[in-house]
């Protein structure tokens, strides 16, 4: 369980600490010291922005958070005693009452408030209706009014209390982290009125309902321990047939994201039922040789149908599914017959050469074109799962793998990051094919010396050695995304090859300790996307994301399991 006490009085300390709380296509998300992000919002359906939040007063005093352009109104921290997740629960003192507002999700979001005593509450909806990655100015809506609430739209609010109509337009609420960020970071929002009664020891209840929306996700259960939150939080990224790559503002299927997020989401809790369905969505999709890397559209990205036969893989080394099989011998063989010779990608003898900005390095400032060290490893592994299945791969495993030779660079020790043309800067990348055993041991316990060295940080591996020219210490948007910044989802890779190198479990265990105390920052119950390459490495992109749980997970999986063998 994860909990806070006094610091939440600080501002600048509960304003960092953010959760969320998805439940299929919506999420409920906030920091504990209001919005401070436009992708917040207490009811996000849709990737729209719906109900924002509730101005709350008890006994006349605010105890909510908000910022204004020119105003802080964060007196209501002062009351505010501890916070809980998960589900996320705040715990206020006013006055000698004592109030616990928890939320859940469960076919549509209750808010409750728990009273100790006795309090008049006062609780004042904020609205609007826009896509997440917007604001909106001068907002009115169209409401239906009732004795308990109203509807606006698609969304219905209602409660024990009782409802007193008094519309009003809230100017200037303003996200700080968006300003941070360099977007828009004002908005205002419409209040159709407020809900007002007194509660004396019993509960009052807030509820609200999307048309349309799903409960819980299917699977989904309340964990305790580090490894149970997190098991939570991957829950939250499978949305029907699909996985979200992040929250907030990556809420929607990734092909890339999802097959790199497979094993650990679903394959080493022995979902299989959800991961077929998985690959039989994206299966669904795939366009000469390739899978999109966003849907709709997205036939840019060079590893996604690899990373789709790599999973499909690890599906194999789990579940003995010989009808499953059968059937993913046709996808396998759409990816063979088309990838070689793709808009993303093609074969130059037996190895693959990519299009510029294809790989998951994808910004302007890492274009790698030629042939990437990982896109090629995961090139040599899928035809080599193609010939396990029964399929006929383009070139013969062993020809592949003696050419990947190629990347060995005996001036550094390590690999080179692209052939053809040379890139020889100290990237992460090289610890896929470590991972894979595709290096002889001598010279990957060399490779896995420098990685150690110069890209290993307590919470993943930087995507540029501090000794490269371009190196960017400081997230600074996408010149430094991949030429600095730490990725925690690199680490299930270094933790595989380490173990492959007879590194002590219990070593390895100790490296994902910070990680797993990083699910009580940042994003609560849940890793974030990216880190500063320098310390003390501040968490920042998205509060969480999908492949960094995931490899986390899958990481733990292999330290602790006794039976594992790399």
């Amino acid at each position: 369980m994860i909990s806070f006490g006094s610091d939440l009085h600080s501002y600048g300390f509960a304003s960092r600490k953010e959760f969320i709380m998805p439940a299929g296509d919506a999420y409920c998300s906030s920091s504990l010291a209001g919005n401070t992000r436009k992708y917040h919002g207490m009811l996000v359906a849709g990737r729209r922005v719906l109900l924002s939040f509730f101005e709350e007063h008890v006994n006349g005093k605010r105890i909510s958070v908000a910022r204004y352009a020119g105003a802080l109104q964060d007196e209501g921290l002062r009351y505010l005693n501890g916070y809980r997740h998960y589900p996320p629960a705040f715990y206020y003192m006013v006055d000698g009452v004592s109030i616990k507002k928890s939320m859940e999700f469960d076919g549509g979001l209750t808010v409750r408030y728990d009273v100790c005593g006795e309090a008049e509450l006062i609780i004042r909806p904020l609205m609007t209706d826009r896509g997440y990655h917007e604001t909106r100015r001068n907002v009115t809506l169209d409401v239906i009014y009732s004795n308990n609430g109203f509807k606006a739209g698609r969304l219905s609010v209602w409660s024990s209390l009782p409802f007193i109509r008094d519309p009003q337009v809230y100017y200037g609420v303003l996200y700080e982290r968006d300003a941070e960020r360099g977007y828009d970071h004002v908005e205002d929002l419409f209040s159709p009125g407020y809900f007002k009664g007194v509660v004396k020891g019993s509960e009052a209840l807030v509820r609200a309902i999307v048309d349309g929306l799903e409960g819980k996700p299917e699977g989904f259960k309340v964990a305790g321990d580090a490894i149970g939150v997190l098991e939570t939080a991957a829950d939250g990224f499978l949305v029907g047939d699909t996985v979200y790559a992040g929250y907030h503002w990556f809420a929607e299927p990734w092909g890339r994201d999802t097959f790199v997020s497979l094993p650990g989401l679903l394959l080493e809790r022995c979902r299989f039922e959800d991961a077929k369905r998985v690959f039989r969505y994206f299966a669904g999709h795939i366009k000469g040789g390739l899978i999109p890397n966003r849907i709709p559209g997205g036939y840019n990205s060079s590893d996604a149908p690899l990373w789709f036969i790599y999973a499909l893989g690890k599906y194999f080394e789990k579940a003995e599914d010989p009808k499953f099989l059968e059937e993913s011998k046709e996808y396998v063989e759409n990816i063979m017959s088309g990838y070689p010779d793709s808009e993303a990608a093609r074969l130059e003898g037996a190895l693959i050469s990519v299009k510029p900005e294809t790989t998951w390095m994808d910004t302007p400032f890492t274009p790698r074109m030629g042939k990437p060290v990982e896109v090629n490893a995961l090139w040599v592994n899928a035809i080599q799962v193609a010939e396990k299945m029964g399929v006929e791969p383009p070139v013969r495993p062993a020809a592949a793998l003696r050419e990947f030779g190629r990347f060995w660079n005996e001036k550094k020790g390590c690999l080179y990051d692209v052939i053809d043309p040379a890139d020889d800067a100290v990237r992460p990348n090289q610890a896929i094919p470590l991972a894979m055993g595709l290096v002889e041991r001598k010279k990957a316990s060399s490779a896995m010396e420098v990685i150690r060295r110069e890209l290993l940080t307590p919470f993943g591996l930087r995507t540029l050695s501090p000794r490269e020219s371009g190196y960017i210490g400081r997230y600074e948007g996408d010149a430094s995304y991949h030429n600095g910044c730490v990725w925690p989802w690199l680490m299930g890779f270094y933790i595989e090859a380490s173990l492959k190198l007879g590194e002590p479990k219990e070593k390895l265990a100790e490296l994902l300790e910070p990680l797993l105390l990083h699910i009580q920052d940042a994003g609560l119950g849940t890793i974030s996307e990216i880190f500063d390459g320098d310390p003390p490495h501040e968490p920042n992109g998205c509060i969480s994301q999908a492949w960094s749980v995931a490899e986390v997970l899958r990481a733990y999986k292999m330290v602790k399991n006794e039976d594992f063998k790399a």
